[in-house]
Parts: structure tokens; C-alpha cells; sequence
């Protein structure tokens, strides 16, 4: 027999992600903004004495009216619309204390369900700690519903579990949905109509919801009200025989009349607040100066530079010690291999080892990024941060809550374009889908810091303190934001043309973040990282070891072991012979790379790369880099045949690119090199993962198609522009 489903829904914010983390156990993303969960996530959680439970996370909501995508998800969910879900048993709204009038509106409506419901109300040590107390068995009362309190992030789901597991042990709990509050004046006839109307199409879609046209109806007036109706995948027929007459007056009449209900509930459950709260006190003065109209955008900008340069004071020995292991891995992996399968060694040699390991040690600074951001975004800090950026972004016409997308930009282009769904107008939405590439996600990390270790780490501290490359890699990160505004600027003066939306921001109270909350959140972040990377990246480095190693030409092989031979004859054993054999080793696969099908058409490339100060090796690494851009960083290890090395001795990546030379002697790698390649890689729609989600969210190709010929053209123009005026100020 399956487990019962239950539906995990409340108001963004609420501490609804937490609690589903606590029952089941699984690693979602915990968040202190609105809108922060974009898909229902799913999970079992085992309530002992043989019960099991299914739980479905649904994005957070204010009430069963949608204004956007992903408040529709959860009301989907709730009538048993979502095609992917099974039917739900159960509701378990998650109420936040500290807010608890606000929340309870949703409660009010979900009462009058047929499905049975169980509160769970959050926050309550905040609560005791401004001196009030709050009385579960009380609100259990006045709601008729099962109440449970519990601070979810601290893991007390003790209670819950076992109220959970009692009443699934009644058979499956049951209940009487309530009626929702008289109205005098109210047209019963039109209101019963609209949900019959409603009930029938659920019906056809196998939701029994007899009985309850009532509460249907006024759930339809609401939805109509708001324009969410159209949101819930109906047939056009039922959202058109769904309407009510006069809605925004049967809306303003029920709203009204809830709230009276809920404002009661609330004062009788946790008292009025004598004074101010002191957790409301505390918020307050520390927004004084983080939302300080000079203070402000100073604080933000210094959070955000101590992050970049702690990307390598912190992260640099831990690179250095995953180098050193990947190292120790290929030589030793080459020296099992048998030698009568040549080809085969230097498959898992060269593309295998080497290619993920030229990944993988990126790690660090991958985890040291989602370590400030997820401490940030726990404590409230970033909701801050999107209050005061959308000063700016109100200027281009970028909606506010667009700071979301763009922020979830930063590790990875794909959950923050389906992030958009938060965003309630059409056109501001595909603006905000449009320009969220440009945002340097963490793919494109290991690229700014291979480039940044190989050029910038020689240059002097400026001022004697600060590394050239935090700078350069803060300039980056802010090249890509102008690149984000402006853009979307641009997009909302011309092709999407419209006015500039209000924000509507919830401003969360300040929250110590939790230790193990935050440890699982980093944890989450790098493997999604190595597992989606890591997938792509082997494929990809097949594919490219075959471009690379064929066809084969004996007689570089051939030359190859001769010098090998006279190297064993004329030099002793030691260090000084390995350096020597690694170097014949990596001169004979340079020169089969160059004459293989990579090098081929790396070739036929240079000229067109050669403006941008890019060679043909380069030309090789931006092409496999559509696949995903941290390719980029294995394809050049393949070209400097890196991945032959049989011994530690080997020379490193960076070390490599440094001593590359043109034939006249000039260094490859120069600072103006380097500033050219990686404004290339801001600007350049380099992920096919991303046009596809893209394409997913629009609805076909034409925007994904504009949006890679724009960003591509954009690309070469804006790295042709730094490496020409570079050199005509004397740069090199």
C-alpha cells in the first residue's frame, strides 16, 4: 500500500523548507525570501511505528489567489491540479508565529477544504523571547483543526511526527470542511454557480469536491479578482462560466470577514504585544544602518569584496592540496593501465582523470562562494540587499523581485531563469529570463580563476594589500551585473517595451543562520555542482579526447620514443630524467593535438580569433565550452597534454599556459589576454543547458534563439574592443 501524501504549504518565509528538511531529512534549499522554493519538491518521511508519510513541498503563498507562476503551483497542488503529484491526503500548513495574522488568512481559506489539515506553527521561541506565550491547544480550538508548535530549524519535529502518525493511524484522518463565513448581500445563486463550474472540471480531472461549491465559488471570485484563474490550467470554458459578477466586491466582503476571524485568533492565542517586540526592536535599529541611504550600498558593496578576495585567501591551500591528489591519481592510474592498450590509457588518462580533476579542483572556491551567500541569505541580509538594489533597478525598469533570479544567477543560470516564475508580469519576466546569463554563474568560477592564477597572481599587491586578482575578479562579477542592467534596460525601451513594476518586498527579521543548515546548503550547492558538471564534462571530454587523438600520426609516436630512449641512455635516474621525459612527453602530444581534428579546426579559427588575442588553442577551448563553460578548463589541459604526465613532476595547467610563447617569443598568456578571454566569457552564451531552459520557459525557440545571437555578437565585439584599445594604450 503507498504512503499518504500530505501537501507542505504556507507563506514564503515561513519556515516551510526547514520543516520539510527536518521530517525527511533531505537537503532543500532553505531560504529567507519569498518565492525561494519554485517547484513542489518531494520526500519521504518515516513517522515510526510502521508509518510512512510523502510529503510534497509546494512554492510558498499568501493565499489561494495566484499573482504569479509559482503561487499557482501551490494552489494547483491544493485543488489537485499538478500533474506530476499524486492526490493529497492531508494539508500541512506551516504558520510562522512572529507573523502569525498574516498567516493564519491562508488557514482560513484552507479550512474550508474538504481535505483534512494540520497546522504547524513555526517560530514560537521568538515569540517567548518578547515575552509572549503562545497557546496551541487555544488556536487548536478556535480553528477545529490539529495544531502543533515546533521551531522547525531546530529540529523539534518530535510532536509533530507523533500527531502526524496518530492521525494516520485512524484510518486516514477526516474531517468537515467549515463554511466560510456568511455574508449579507452576497449572490449565493452566482457564487455556487462559479463553483459548480469549477467542482465539474475538477471532477473530470479525478477531484471529487462535492459539496463544497461554496467554498469553490469564492475561491473562483478570488482568483478572478486577481487574474489567477488562468493560471490553474483549466479549459477556457470553465474560467469564463467560473466568473463572478461584481468579484472585486465578493473578494473585498470575504477578505474582510476572515481577517476579523483571524485578527481574533490571533489575540487570543498570543496576546496583544505590550511595547514593541524586542526582536522587532533589534530588526528595526539594525536596518537603520543597513538600509541607510549612504550606508547602505557602502555595506553591500564591502560584503560582497570581502567574499571575492576571500574566494582565494581561503580557498588557494585547498586547491593546491586537490591539484597535488589529482596528480598522484593520473600517474598512478596510467601506470596500471596495461601498455598493449595505449589508446585505452589514454582515455582515462588523458580525458577521464584529467578533464574532471581540472574541474574538480575548483571546488573550494565553488564552496566558500555558497558558504557568504547562504550565511547572508539566512540571516535576512540579502532580502536587504534586493530593498536597496532595486533603487537602481528601478531606473532601467527592472522589476525588484527580479533580484531573486539574478541572484540564484551566481551559481547557476538554470534554477534562477525558472525563478522568474515569481515575477507576474509576461514581458518583464522574459526581460529578467533575457539578461540572467549574463550574471557570472559558477561555471564560469573556474574559468575566471584559471585565468586570474595565470596572469594576475604575479602582479605586486595594489596598495601592498589587495590582490590584482580580487580585483579583477570583483570586476568581473560587476562587469556582468552592468551587463544584466543595462541590458535589461535596453530590452525594456525597445523589444519588450512596458512600465517599470512596483516592488512588493516582505523585509524577514534578523536570524542568527544555523550551522548545520547552512553546512547542508554548501554541501547541496557543490554537488549539484560535481554531479551536473561532472556528467556533462564526461561526455564532452570523450568527444574531445576522440577530436584530439585522431587520426593518429606514427611518427610522432615514433620520435617520440626515440627521444624518450636517448634521454634513458644519456641522463641518470633521478628527478632531473623524469622532467626531461615529461617534457618530450607533453612536446609529442602537443604536436598530435595540433594536427588532430581539434587542432584542425582550431586553426581554421585563429584568424577570426586573433583580433581578440585568442590562438588557435583557445579557439578549440571556447568551442567545446557550448557544452558547459568550465569545459574550457579541461579542453586546455588536453591541449597542453597535461593528461600524458605520468609522474607529479608534470607541470601544472597555469604553468603550462605561462610558459606557452608565439614563435617570436611573445608569452600566449599575457594580463591584456587574459582581461580579453574572460570579458569574452561574461558576456558569451556559453551553456546549452541554459537555452534549453530557455526554451522551456518561453515556449520555443525564438527567444532562446535571440538571446544566443545577441550574447555571442556582444561577446566578440566587447573582447575585440579591450584587447585593441589595450593595445593601442601600450598593454600588453
Amino acid at each position: 500500500m503507498s504512503a499518504p501524501v500530505a501537501l507542505l504549504v504556507g507563506n514564503p518565509n515561513s519556515g516551510k523548507t526547514s520543516l520539510f528538511n527536518g521530517l525527511t531529512g533531505l537537503s532543500a534549499k532553505v531560504g529567507n525570501y519569498p518565492g525561494i522554493t519554485v517547484e513542489h519538491r518531494e520526500g519521504r518521511c518515516d513517522l515510526g511505528g510502521g508509518h510512512r508519510l510523502t510529503l510534497l513541498d509546494l512554492p510558498g503563498t499568501y493565499s489561494l489567489a495566484p499573482r504569479s507562476d509559482d503561487e499557482a503551483v501551490a494552489v494547483r497542488g491544493v485543488l489537485g491540479l499538478l500533474p506530476d503529484a499524486p492526490p493529497a491526503d492531508l494539508i500541512l500548513c506551516v504558520v510562522d508565529a512572529t507573523a502569525l495574522e498574516r498567516n493564519l488568512y491562508l488557514v482560513a481559506q484552507l479550512r474550508e477544504l474538504p481535505l483534512p489539515l494540520v497546522v504547524c506553527v513555526t517560530m514560537t521561541d521568538t515569540i517567548e523571547k518578547d515575552g509572549r506565550a503562545f497557546d496551541a491547544a487555544l488556536l487548536e480550538k478556535r480553528l477545529g483543526v490539529p495544531v502543533v508548535a515546533t521551531p522547525a530549524v531546530r529540529g523539534g519535529v518530535v510532536a509533530l511526527r507523533e500527531r502526524l502518525r496518530a492521525l494516520l493511524a485512524d484510518a486516514k484522518p477526516r474531517r468537515h470542511a467549515l463554511n466560510p463565513p456568511a455574508l449579507p448581500g452576497l449572490d449565493d445563486a452566482t457564487v455556487d454557480g462559479a463553483g459548480r463550474a469549477v467542482a465539474a472540471a475538477l471532477e473530470r480531472a479525478g477531484r471529487s469536491w462535492k459539496g463544497h461549491e461554496r467554498a469553490l465559488g469564492l475561491l473562483a471570485a478570488s482568483m478572478c479578482a486577481s487574474g489567477g484563474i488562468d493560471k490553474l490550467g483549466l479549459p477556457p470554458d470553465v474560467a469564463e462560466r467560473a466568473g463572478v459578477a461584481d468579484a472585486w466586491r465578493v473578494v473585498r466582503a470575504v477578505t474582510e470577514a476572515r481577517y476579523q476571524r483571524v485578527a481574533g485568533w490571533a489575540v487570543d492565542v498570543i496576546g496583544a504585544a505590550a511595547g514593541e517586540p524586542r526582536s522587532a526592536r533589534f530588526t528595526r535599529r539594525l536596518d537603520a544602518i543597513a538600509l541607510h541611504a549612504v550606508l547602505g550600498p557602502v555595506i553591500l558593496v564591502g560584503v560582497f569584496l570581502v567574499l571575492f578576495q576571500a574566494l582565494f585567501s581561503w580557498s588557494t591551500p585547498m586547491m593546491d592540496g586537490i591539484d597535488l591528489v589529482m596528480g598522484w591519481l593520473g600517474a598512478h592510474a596510467s601506470a596500471l593501465m596495461p601498455e598493449s592498450l595505449p589508446l585505452l590509457r589514454s582515455l582515462v588518462v588523458n580525458g577521464v582523470v584529467a578533464g574532471v580533476g581540472n574541474v574538480v579542483v575548483f571546488v573550494p572556491q565553488i564552496a566558500v562562494l555558497f558558504l557568504f551567500l547562504t550565511i547572508l541569505e539566512d540571516s535576512g541580509y540579502l532580502a536587504r540587499a534586493a530593498f536597496i538594489l532595486d533603487r537602481l533597478m528601478a531606473g532601467i525598469g527592472l522589476h525588484g523581485r527580479a533580484f531573486v533570479p539574478l541572484l540564484s544567477g551566481f551559481a547557476c543560470a538554470v534554477p534562477a531563469i525558472m525563478a522568474t516564475r515569481t515575477i507576474e508580469s509576461t514581458k518583464d519576466r522574459i526581460v529578467t529570463i533575457l539578461v540572467t546569463p549574463f550574471i557570472s554563474c559558477s561555471a564560469r568560477l573556474p574559468v575566471y580563476a584559471l585565468m586570474i592564477a595565470t596572469v594576475f597572481s604575479t602582479q605586486p599587491p595594489i596598495f601592498g594589500v589587495i590582490a590584482p586578482g580580487a580585483l579583477v575578479m570583483v570586476g568581473m562579477y560587476g562587469l556582468s551585473v552592468a551587463a544584466a542592467l543595462v541590458g535589461a534596460a535596453v530590452l525594456k525601451r525597445t523589444v519588450l517595451k512596458s512600465p517599470t513594476p512596483p516592488l512588493l518586498l516582505e523585509l524577514p527579521p534578523y536570524r542568527m543562520p544555523h550551522a548545520g543548515q547552512v553546512l547542508r546548503a554548501v554541501l547541496a550547492r557543490v554537488r549539484i555542482f560535481l554531479t551536473e558538471a561532472g556528467t556533462i564534462i564526461l561526455a564532452i571530454t570523450v568527444v574531445l579526447w576522440a577530436l584530439f587523438t585522431f587520426p593518429r600520426d606514427q611518427d610522432i609516436a615514433q620520435t617520440a620514443e626515440a627521444a624518450r630512449r636517448a634521454v634513458e641512455v644519456t641522463t641518470a635516474p633521478g628527478d632531473a630524467r623524469d622532467a626531461e621525459l615529461a617534457s618530450v612527453d607533453a612536446r609529442a602530444a602537443r604536436l598530435q593535438v595540433e594536427q588532430s581534428i581539434a587542432g584542425r579546426l582550431g586553426h581554421a579559427l585563429e584568424p577570426a580569433l586573433q583580433p581578440l588575442g585568442f590562438d588557435w588553442k583557445l579557439g578549440v577551448g571556447i568551442i567545446a565550452s557550448f557544452a558547459a563553460r568550465e569545459v574550457l578548463v579541461s579542453t586546455l589541459g588536453l591541449v597542453y597534454g597535461l593528461g600524458d604526465a605520468s609522474d607529479e613532476n608534470s607541470p601544472s595547467l597555469r604553468e603550462a599556459m605561462r610558459a606557452d610563447r608565439h614563435q617570436d617569443g611573445r608569452p600566449v598568456y599575457t594580463p591584456l589576454t587574459g582581461l580579453s578571454l574572460l570579458v569574452f566569457f561574461v558576456f558569451a552564451m556559453q551553456c546549452m543547458s541554459t537555452l534549453a531552459a530557455v526554451k522551456r520557459e518561453t515556449g520555443g525557440w525564438r527567444w532562446p534563439a535571440f538571446q544566443l545571437g545577441a550574447m555571442s555578437a556582444l561577446a566578440y565585439l566587447a573582447s575585440l574592443l579591450v584587447f585593441q584599445v589595450g593595445k593601442l594604450l601600450g598593454f600588453s
